[in-house]
């Protein structure tokens, strides 16, 4: 940890965001939540552990000021709802990292977070939100961050907690290897509202091994030098987990709530536009998931 505990606030305290809230407290970290919905306490089940984290809790955006960090947890698609979050805590000595999925972090985000600096990130994290302020963690949680200042002190931010930040000079490749895994292990647990153990039927691998190389495609023509063996490593990763394991696109689904399609199989059905590159199954996707996502809640 750095020689003085820095503020961090965190927008969208999902299971995402409650995580790495609590880890970062965990590092000794000074904590502000920033929800919609209220909660008295965030508690995250981690390790065999429950951890109760000291923070304070604001739904009104006039409530806060300036802090030395925002994680920004909301999904892709809930960053325009962010805005006025963003507007009253990012001064310009502010980083913002964007905590979600997807390849357009800068484009979503930069328009938004004022004169403060943006850290887009590749979350690896297994966990979902079983309750406002109630998060369960089942397996990993750490984050890809660009080498470079900001990423170093990030790295220091989390020492002493649970979370690796590895800095890389490759952050264009972390972050398409990432959506290619999520282009199914997003959509297709939604879709079949099904946890991870429905990757272990062939005729699903089939599809998802389909999805992937689309996307890897759509990578290549991004210029970024994606390996085919990628779909079947993941999909073979994927159907290995625990049975308990599902994405938070399925949670989403199962809670009711609007999907964050657009930001997974909708970024690989843009880029293929762009490079003539075809994606017919990500673009059935996306056609599906809209339909489900439009007759969800907020």
């Amino acid at each position: 940890m750095s020689d003085s505990p820095s503020s961090v606030a965190v927008v969208g305290v999902g299971a995402v965001g409650g995580y790495f809230a609590a880890e970062a407290w965990r590092a000794g970290n000074d904590i502000s939540l920033c929800v919609r919905t209220p909660f008295d306490a965030l508690v995250v089940e981690t390790n065999g552990e429950t951890i109760e984290v000291g923070a304070a809790v604001h739904t009104d955006p006039s409530q806060v000021g300036h802090h030395d960090w925002v994680f920004l947890a909301t999904k892709a698609h809930q960053t325009p709802a962010a805005a006025h979050w963003l507007e009253h805590l990012c001064g310009d000595r502010t980083v913002v990292v964007v905590l979600q999925n997807g390849v357009e972090h800068l484009e979503s985000v930069g328009h938004l977070a004022g004169l403060a600096s943006v850290l887009p990130a590749v979350v690896r994290y297994g966990g979902e939100a079983v309750g406002p302020g109630h998060i369960r963690h089942h397996t990993y949680g750490y984050l890809h961050v660009p080498e470079g200042r900001e990423g170093r002190r990030l790295a220091d931010l989390f020492e002493g907690s649970r979370v690796e930040v590895h800095q890389t000079a490759t952050f264009e490749y972390e972050a398409w290897s990432k959506l290619v895994t999520n282009v199914a292990a997003n959509a297709i647990p939604a879709l079949t509202l099904r946890r991870f153990p429905v990757f272990r039927r062939a005729d699903v691998a089939a599809l998802a091994r389909g999805l992937m190389l689309e996307c890897i495609a759509v990578g290549r023509g991004e210029g970024v030098d994606l390996p085919e063996s990628l779909a079947n490593s993941e999909i073979e990763r994927m159907a290995a987990l625990p049975e308990s394991v599902g994405s938070s696109m399925l949670y989403d689904r199962l809670a009711g709530r609007t999907l964050e399609y657009d930001a997974l199989n909708g970024a690989v059905t843009r880029g293929g536009e762009r490079h003539g590159i075809p994606t017919p199954l990500n673009s059935a996707v996306v056609a599906l998931l809209a339909a489900i996502s439009e007759t969800a809640g907020p």
